[in-house]
């Protein structure tokens, strides 16, 4: 059986930048894109990393997340997906 490792809690990304669920994402995304328009190339790959590492949401979610987070998603798709979002 092969376990999932949940790094929603991770040391390498700033403490203010973490989330562990979509909603968390959403209510605070405003500022979590402020923050990682902000980072440097090779932060904004660590960020993809982690946000795809989240065991809390399947992959339509994480998506949806990094759409808004590069520009391809003024926010729009990224609420509409709160409403059928179940934590796992």
């Amino acid at each position: 059986m092969i376990e999932s490792v949940d790094y929603s809690i991770c040391p390498f990304i700033k403490e203010n930048m973490w989330f562990f669920t979509y909603y968390d994402f959403c209510d605070n995304r405003k500022v979590l894109k402020k923050m990682y328009n902000e980072l440097d190339k090779n932060a904004k790959q660590f960020y993809k990393w982690y946000v795809y590492s989240n065991i809390h949401m399947d992959l339509t979610y994480k998506n949806k997340i990094w759409d808004y987070l590069n520009g391809f998603d003024e926010g729009s798709e990224l609420l509409k997906g709160k409403q059928f979002y179940k934590a796992r």
